[in-house]
């Protein structure tokens, strides 16, 4: 289960708990399809609440593929930057793939929370002349974990 916390716009932070399906995967591109068309920079801030969460349902690989081609352009015009927070033995696994070279954007991965809001902070938003409410940002990450964790389990 994903759940979107837009309180903090233009910084989106999507917390993923569980394992996806392909269903969930569709809804998930429908909701980055609104915030590209929107026209406005946007930062994202992925965290995966759980190892399941990193896992890719059957036949999403392609889906995903088609998804960035088709909208690649729009990605590298409107996203500020992106960054994932993963569970911490996962860390090692996940942070070997490029994601800044397959977004083209700033893009990191991190393991803990204050590490990933420190990196926005510094390399995405200070440079636009953008504020980052780290308490803020800590109290929506924990609303929609609460959803995507209550999601998961339904």
């Amino acid at each position: 289960m994903v759940r979107h916390e837009l309180s903090q716009w233009p910084l989106v932070i999507s917390v993923s708990a569980g394992l996806q399906t392909l269903e969930s995967m569709q809804v998930f591109t429908e909701d980055w399809n609104r915030w590209l068309d929107r026209g406005e920079p946007f930062i994202s801030l992925r965290v995966f609440a759980d190892a399941d969460a990193l896992v890719h349902p059957e036949g999403s690989a392609q889906r995903a593929k088609q998804w960035l081609q088709a909208r690649g352009a729009d990605i590298r015009r409107h996203m500020m930057g992106m960054a994932s927070v993963v569970p911490a033995d996962q860390f090692e696994k996940i942070s070997k793939m490029n994601v800044e070279k397959l977004f083209g954007i700033p893009a990191s991965t991190f393991a803990r929370t204050d590490e990933a809001l420190t990196w926005l902070r510094e390399r995405v938003m200070a440079p636009r002349g953008l504020v980052l409410d780290a308490a803020a940002v800590r109290a929506a990450i924990d609303t929609a974990r609460a959803g995507a964790m209550a999601g998961s389990r339904a």
